[in-house]
């Protein structure tokens, strides 16, 4: 019975931390969650500390943005590869949504926060 209890508290946890899986376009309306966004990678643009990954239609009218931070980069590249080869694929960013500038983001710290060909 302990057993049943632990498994079913466990379980009910973790789908609490889960995140809510949502297409890139409807980002605004989910700032501040947790989510797994998806949308076709349209634009890579290098700044002075990372890389931003413009999803549905190159900047300024993306519909979100990943951020890849230049600590995390080498990681993510390592996984992943260049994210040139990934242009006009969906791609999936997972992290909480924030706001810059009046943009929407998702700042990725890891290579499991980024994912290829899901939607």
């Amino acid at each position: 019975m302990k057993v049943s209890v632990a498994c079913l508290s466990l379980i009910l946890s973790a789908q609490a931390f889960s995140a809510t899986k949502i297409a890139a376009m409807d980002a605004a309306f989910h700032e501040g969650e947790k989510v797994v966004a998806c949308g076709v990678l349209k634009e890579i643009s290098r700044f002075k500390r990372g890389v931003y990954l413009n999803l549905d239609a190159p900047y300024p009218q993306q519909s979100l943005t990943l951020v890849v931070w230049e600590n995390d980069l080498v990681q993510l590249k390592a996984k992943h590869g260049d994210f040139k080869h990934h242009m006009d694929r969906v791609v999936c960013g997972k992290g909480t949504i924030t706001e810059y500038k009046g943009r929407h983001q998702i700042s990725l710290y890891n290579a499991y926060a980024f994912k290829v060909g899901e939607q």
